[in-house]
Parts: C-alpha cells; structure tokens; sequence
C-alpha cells in the first residue's frame, strides 16, 4: 500500500477543516466529525476535533465558523486555504 506524503503535518490541540484532494497539509492527530462541501465551490473539507484532547467547541460551531471562512474567502475572491484551524 503507498502513502501519501503531505509537505506539513497540522499539529493543534484545536479543531480543524482539512481540504480534502490536496497533498499540502493533513492533520494526522485528529479525527473527523464529517465532511462539509462548500456551497459555493463544492470543495470539500473533513473537520474534526485532536483525537485525544478533544474540543470544547462542538461539531456544529466549527462547521459554522467554517462556512463563514469559505463565504468571506467567496466574497473576497481569494482562494480556500489547504486548512483552518478553530481556536478554543
């Protein structure tokens, strides 16, 4: 079985989105709620909170706060990041 190979690996005690079809960054010590498709654009994110510490925020809050940074990056004609982090 090959492996991917990421040029950074995301390491935070916070939630975070991951784009998903890119080979930038992936956040291997985190864990996925779901997948949210930007209504926009249709790129898609995995978002999850560190898979031992946890989140404080829930599910729902992160992928609000996502969608607000997908419609601001929309509204400001700039392109999605490979990830976002939520900050506790």
């Amino acid at each position: 079985m090959a492996y991917m190979r990421y040029k950074k690996e995301l390491t935070t005690l916070n939630p975070v989105a991951i784009k998903t079809g890119q080979t930038e960054i992936h956040a291997p010590e985190h864990k996925t709620w779901g997948i949210l498709n930007c209504d926009d654009c249709d790129d898609k994110f995995c978002v999850g909170p560190n898979r031992i510490y946890g989140s404080r925020q829930s599910e729902e809050q992160c992928v609000e706060m996502l969608q607000d940074k997908l419609t601001q990056d929309h509204k400001i004609r700039r392109s999605h990041q490979n990830s976002y982090e939520f900050p506790e």
